[in-house]
């Protein structure tokens, strides 16, 4: 059997990288639009090896709007139903590529807002984080008071042997910070509770995105906080991350997804090439999804 077809993804934060992807495939040659959408979805082919769905599906009808506005500013034009790219179409071009190499620090920079966005901790409060990795965050949230279980399932090469060097740290630190080797999905199982969770480029590694947001909202006290740092989904997250950054949930995708997982006020804010996303479990949710 042939695999499934991808969901199309839409919304401003796909425009966005549209605008310039589009020039970048008409630099090497005219195509059709529907030679677009098939190039960008074999161009991002590689993040099926995360989740069936990781490669990108453009919408046809936000292309088609993209396609519109790059014709209205003179960048491309049509011919026999092929685009092709101007003069001035390529001179935007390598403005956009002028900004691949500058630095954006967006991860520190996402951790400050997070940690912001706590505060220091009150006495007793909990935290969960989820992909843990070797305790980016948990480290920190400890220095802040914070009493903090890091978790991470190991399930990628890179990540097998974190919770071992995560675990060795622990001795050269002094706040409250212990590691499990587990996935959120098992924790969740156990009845413990945490005035928060968060992430830090985790769920968009995550090969069930909703399982993940659902375990999290169970796994939050009534009125617990959820917050998440992943990458940017839009241009500059692209053009620092590459096709990976499409694992992760656009801003519009956040506010259509949380609340159905059983949270309430999602918020999100941009550092840079990350996105730092702040939800509060409703107090009756049980973090099952809303039919």
């Amino acid at each position: 059997m042939g695999r499934k077809s991808l969901k199309p993804r839409e919304g401003p934060s796909i425009r966005e990288f549209l605008r310039y992807y589009v020039l970048l495939l008409l630099q090497k040659r005219p195509m059709s639009a529907e030679g677009m959408r098939r190039a960008i979805k074999r161009q991002s082919r590689e993040n099926r090896d995360f989740r069936p769905s990781g490669p990108l599906a453009v919408g046809t009808r936000d292309l088609r709007l993209v396609l519109r506005q790059l014709r209205r500013r003179g960048l491309i034009q049509e011919s026999q139903d092929k685009w092709r790219l101007t003069v001035s179409g390529q001179d935007t071009l390598s403005g956009y590529e002028k900004q691949k190499g500058a630095s954006t620090n967006g991860k520190e920079r996402a951790a400050r807002k997070l940690l912001k966005l706590m505060g220091r901790a009150r006495r007793g409060e909990t935290v969960l984080d989820v992909g843990t990795g070797e305790g980016f965050m948990a480290f920190k949230l400890a220095d802040r008071g914070y009493q903090v279980l890091g978790i991470d399932s190991g399930s990628f090469d890179y990540s097998k042997d974190s919770i071992r060097s995560a675990v060795e740290k622990v001795a050269l630190h002094d706040g409250q910070v212990e590691f499990r080797g587990a996935s959120v999905a098992e924790l969740a199982k156990t009845g413990e509770s945490f005035d928060y969770v968060v992430t830090s480029q985790a769920i968009h590694c995550m090969k069930d995105q909703g399982q993940c947001l659902e375990a999290i909202c169970r796994l939050l006290k009534p009125g617990g906080v959820f917050l998440c740092i992943d990458f940017l989904v839009g241009l500059e997250g692209f053009l620092h991350h590459g096709w990976h950054s499409f694992l992760a949930i656009s801003r519009e995708e956040w506010q259509q997804l949380l609340p159905q997982y059983g949270f309430e006020a999602p918020r999100c804010q941009k550092a840079g090439d990350y996105l730092v996303v702040r939800a509060r479990r409703r107090p009756t949710s049980r973090g099952s999804r809303e039919k």
